[in-house]
This record gives structure tokens, C-alpha cells and sequence, in this order.
């Protein structure tokens, strides 16, 4: 009865809310070792005593426990008077674990005869509240869970530390005795009684470290011996974590998602039904909606993934978690600073703002939305939607919206461009990270989108300009400023209609007299053409150095070649013609 009483008051201290039905359910399973209620009432009056009869009962077993732990006090106490010292010490240990059990009981009573634990009215004094304290019984049952799965190897540490106590004990004891032995044996009585004593003393110790080594032997391989294979643990521990601690973890990580899951979609829907998004443009106290519902939808996981380790009693995982969410407020802090300036970017109140236009990796993209992932778009690029974190917006800076009609991109894909070094291509490929050309002939070039900008590219899609020089003999400069321009553009003209096959396509063809160069009078020819035609550039180029050259042969206008005057270093005499009769002149 004692042993049932004991167990009855420790889970009564364990689980003080539940204390009122265990206290019963304990006593009643009690109740066939109570000498006073040996025999059985009978079935009738036992089923007409209802609730209130089991509470008698209940009561009067636990007053007849107390009754019984006061007797058992009041043996020990006397006996205590007759016994020895050592007698004397384990009587007062179990008189103080009788006493303590006897509170409890006590307590118990109060319980079932008030129907109100004892605790709540001590409770309602202050209570000083200790930090410590507190952390250590939150972290009390992952310590214990711990000891609890290094019971064993511990305990193996443990018997080979104490074994290897106890063998330098014996080394100590036989150096000890060998320097005994070497005592000269002629002294007084007196000293060799003295050295004898000594030596019974070390003999006592010597013999002790070997009974101790060897039980402590016996227990090292009694429990090596037992202990499982490292697989064999292995497979214990997880068919135990999964049957208990896993069941709940995972229940508690369905809730997690879950909730959130549930509370995004419900603010999703919230945003469906709200005026703002039909209008495309969020007013502040909307973000604060936004933002409140983004922190409900995370708390509110956090929360219903507590609840469910709370309702299915699990303190340990529990406890981790409360120490991890601890852990994650802490650094936080560290943080705040940080926070701050993504809030304020979160109400559109920081450097970057929705609508605005915004260099980032030194392509301009427009703010289509601000939220703790921002949206970036930019239309003329494929795949020209980038989302980033918050963090990486900080940074940036838009300092202007965006207008109507507003270049995003020099080009599109489909257009034809020239650039410096590249020369003329088709596009064929324009993301955020590359443009891809393509050359006649098919070759094909790829440059970074950001590289690709800073080479100012010339888009020739739109309409183009082509230019070359042409020259005539100076026998025509009596024309080379009337007439022949005007033959030259009229020919030119005719001819690159009837290459192009389209008259709307040539925007204009000018021919004007550039200069008198040192051999022959140069025209510049001037052509702008639909961008429909950039991928004929150079052949249309060569086609007017052609057209050219037909429209001189047929005006029999005649083209100069350059001229190259040799100039001798010496000077030579002019010779005199004979028929002249010149006289030839002086050297200087």
C-alpha cells in the first residue's frame, strides 16, 4: 500500500490539473489492500451510492493511509530511542519520506473533499518570478529525453572510469606494501607493532580495489554484453520516434503548413474581392492590410503547430520548439535596424516605389509591385518578369514613373541592328541575361544584356541610311553641278525602284556634289530606306555604286583613276630642243 500511495502522490505533484481523478482512480485501485475494507459491500448499496459514495470512500481510504503512516511514524520513533547511530540515520531517512508522503496525502484529502486543488490558493500569492528558473524547467524535459537515449554508453563511461580509479588504487596499494616489505625487521616492539598495524591497513585496501575490480569487471561486461548493435539502436530509436515522438512531429509540421496554406489562400481571396487590385493601384492603408495579413498567416502556423504538440502532450518537441522560436526573436534583434528599412519599402515609402522606373543590372525595369517578394517587368524582354526578395531592393533607387510610350529595350526581337565591333545581325533572342544575333551567312553572336547596352546599338528596323561617294573626270565640270546631278538621281531612282520592287520602300534618294578632290569631282549618294530592307544594307550599298557606275557609261561620262606624280630627288636639267634652240639653265 505504501508503494501504490507513493506513486499516487508523485503523479499528483506531476499533473496537479488532472489531480482530483487520478487521486480516485488511485484509491480505488487501493482499496483491496486496505485491512478495513477487506470484505466487499454488497453490489446494491455499492451501485446506490453514486458520485458522492465513491467520495466517501475515496476519503476514507486516504484517512486511513495517513492513519497508517502515523503509526508507522510514531514505531520509528521509538525505536529510534534504542538504536545505534547508524540505525538512527536510516530511521530519520524514512520517517522524512513517511512525512513527506503523509503531505501529499493530506493534500490529496483537501482535494477530494473541497473538489478544488489546495495549489490554487497558494498560487494566488505572489509568486517572485525567476528567469532561470523558468528556462530550466522548459528545457528540463529535452535534458531528461537526452539522458534518457545515452543511458547506456554512459553507463558503460562510467563503470570504465571508475575501473580505472580503482586500478590506480591498486597500483597505489601494492608499491605501498613493497615499500613495507623493506622495513628492517630488528626495531622495537613498539614501532614494529606500528608498522604492523600500517601494513594490516594497506593489506585492507589492497584487498578492497581487488573486490572492487573485479565487480566492477563483471559489470562492465554484463553491460557491454547487453548493450544492442549500433543498427540495433538505430532501428529502436526510430520505431520509437515514429511511434510517439515522429507521430506527433509530423502532425504538428501538417498543421504548420496547413494553416499557412489555409491563410494564404484566405488572403488571396481577400484580395480578390477588394477594389484595389481591380484598379491596379494599392493605397497605404491596403499594404497595411497586406502586410498584416502576411505576419497572421505565418503566426497563425506557428501557433496551430504549438497547439497540436501541446494537446498531444509531447514536452519535449515542444520544449525545442519554444527554444527555436526563442532563438529566431533573439536574432532578430540583431536585425531591427534591417527590418525597418524593409518596411518601409513594404509601404512604398522607401527609395523604391511602385510604378517607377528602376535600373537593375543595368537593364530599366518598371516596380509592378512591392510586396516581401517584389515583381519587376519589363515587356520587351522574353521572360522580362523578375521576382526578388526585399532585401535585394533595398539598394536600388527609382527616381521617376514611368510614362506612357516609355523604351524599355532598343530593340525587339526581330529587328536588325548594327553595333560597332559585332557589325549588322538579325536579333533573335533578347532575355535578361543575353541578346542573341544572328549575321547573314548564319553566324551567330552572344553578348550580356547589360554589355549589349552599353555598346548603344543601332536599330535599323525602323528605316535606314545608306551613303556612298562616287567621282567623274573634271572634262564635265562644266555640268558636274546642273545637269548631271540630276541625270545621276533620276537614273539611281529608276533603278532602285525596280530592285526593291517597291517605290514606298525608297523614303528618299538625294545625289549632291561633295567636293573637287585632286583628281576628280566627287558626288555623295544619299539613300533612306524602309527598315523592311535592313537585312540588304551592304547589297544595297554595292547596288548604288552600280546604278553609278551604268548611268556614266551610258552619259559617256568618263571615270577618273588616281593619278601618282613621281617627284626625283635631284634636280635634272631640262634638255633644249634643238629645233628651239633654248639655251639650258644655270644650276644654281
Amino acid at each position: 500500500m505504501g508503494s501504490s500511495m507513493k506513486g499516487l502522490g508523485m503523479n499528483a505533484t506531476a499533473h496537479p490539473r488532472s489531480l482530483f481523478h487520478l487521486v480516485i482512480a488511485g484509491v480505488l485501485a487501493c482499496l483491496s489492500c486496505a485491512p478495513i475494507l477487506s470484505q466487499d459491500p454488497p453490489a446494491e448499496e455499492t451501485t446506490s451510492l453514486g458520485n458522492d459514495g465513491q467520495s466517501i470512500l475515496a476519503l476514507d481510504s486516504v484517512r486511513d493511509s495517513i492513519q497508517s503512516i502515523d503509526e508507522r511514524i510514531a514505531v520509528l520513533a521509538r525505536e529510534a530511542k534504542t538504536a545505534t547511530a547508524a540505525e538512527n540515520e536510516g530511521i530519520e531517512t524514512e520517517i522524512s519520506q513517511l512525512v513527506a508522503r503523509r503531505d501529499v496525502l493530506r493534500s490529496d484529502f483537501e482535494s477530494i473533499a473541497t473538489g478544488i486543488d489546495p495549489a490554487e490558493y497558494d498560487e494566488a500569492a505572489a509568486v517572485k518570478f525567476v528567469l532561470i528558473d523558468e528556462v530550466q524547467g522548459l528545457i528540463r524535459p529535452i535534458v531528461d529525453e537526452l539522458k534518457e537515449l545515452t543511458k547506456k554508453p554512459r553507463e558503460i563511461e562510467q563503470f570504465r572510469s571508475e575501473l580505472a580509479i580503482w586500478r590506480k588504487r591498486l597500483e597505489t596499494t601494492e608499491a605501498a606494501l613493497a615499500n613495507l616489505e623493506t622495513l628492517p625487521a630488528g626495531v622495537n616492539p613498539d614501532l614494529a607493532k606500528a608498522i604492523a598495524e600500517t601494513k594490516l591497513k594497506w593489506d585492507e585496501r589492497h584487498q578492497q580495489a581487488e573486490n572492487r575490480i573485479q565487480a566492477i569487471t563483471y559489470q562492465l561486461e554484463q553491460a557491454e554484453r547487453n548493450q544492442p548493435s549500433l543498427f540495433s539502436s538505430m532501428r529502436d530509436g526510430f520505431k520509437t520516434f515514429f511511434r510517439s515522438r515522429g507521430r506527433n512531429l509530423l502532425l504538428s509540421l501538417l498543421a504548420l503548413f496547413g494553416t499557412f496554406l489555409a491563410l494564404r489562400y484566405f488572403h488571396q481571396w481577400v484580395n480578390g474581392f477588394t477594389p484595389w487590385v481591380k484598379k491596379g493601384t494599392r493605397p497605404f492603408y491596403t499594404r497595411i492590410v497586406d502586410v498584416g495579413l502576411h505576419l497572421f498567416a505565418a503566426i497563425g502556423a506557428v501557433l496551430a503547430a504549438l497547439l497540436v504538440l501541446y494537446a498531444a502532450g509531447d514536452w519535449v518537441l515542444m520544449g525545442l520548439a519554444i527554444v527555436l522560436l526563442l532563438g529566431l526573436i533573439i536574432a532578430a534583434k540583431n536585425g531591427l535596424p534591417k527590418f525597418y528599412a524593409q518596411g518601409r519599402v513594404l509601404m512604398n515609402l522607401g527609395e523604391v516605389r511602385e510604378g517607377e522606373r528602376v535600373v537593375f543590372n543595368g537593364i530599366p525595369w518598371k516596380v509592378e509591385r512591392l510586396s516581401f517578394f517584389a515583381t519587376l517587368v519589363n515587356e520587351r524582354l522574353r521572360g522580362g518578369t523578375l521576382r526578388l526578395p526585399i532585401n535585394r531592393i533595398e539598394g536600388l533607387l527609382s527616381r521617376r514613373i514611368s510614362s506612357e510610350g516609355e523604351l524599355w529595350f532598343p530593340c525587339q526581337e526581330g529587328d536588325w541592328i548594327e553595333l560597332p565591333e559585332a557589325g549588322r545581325g538579325k536579333v533573335i533572342s533578347q532575355s535578361p541575361e543575353f541578346v542573341q544575333l544572328v549575321k547573314l551567312g548564319g553566324a551567330k553572336v552572344t553578348i550580356p544584356t547589360a554589355e549589349f547596352l552599353l555598346k548603344s546599338p543601332v536599330n535599323l528596323s525602323h528605316s535606314f541610311r545608306i551613303t556612298t561617294n562616287f567621282g567623274i573626270d573634271y572634262k564635265h565640270q562644266a555640268d558636274c553641278t546642273t545637269t548631271i546631278p540630276e541625270t545621276l538621281w533620276s537614273y539611281l531612282t529608276r533603278e532602285m525602284c525596280t530592285l526593291i520592287e517597291d517605290r514606298e520602300l525608297l523614303i528618299s534618294l538625294k545625289v549632291e556634289f561633295a567636293s573637287a578632290g585632286a583628281s576628280s569631282l566627287t558626288y555623295v549618294i544619299i539613300a533612306d530606306l524602309d527598315g523592311t530592307l535592313a537585312h540588304r544594307y551592304e547589297f544595297l550599298t554595292r547596288a548604288l555604286q552600280r546604278f553609278a557606275v551604268d548611268c556614266c557609261h551610258a552619259n559617256h561620262w568618263e571615270i577618273p583613276f588616281t593619278q601618282v606624280t613621281l617627284h626625283n630627288a635631284y634636280y635634272e636639267p631640262v634638255k633644249s630642243s634643238p629645233e628651239v634652240g633654248t639655251p639650258k639653265p644655270k644650276l644654281p
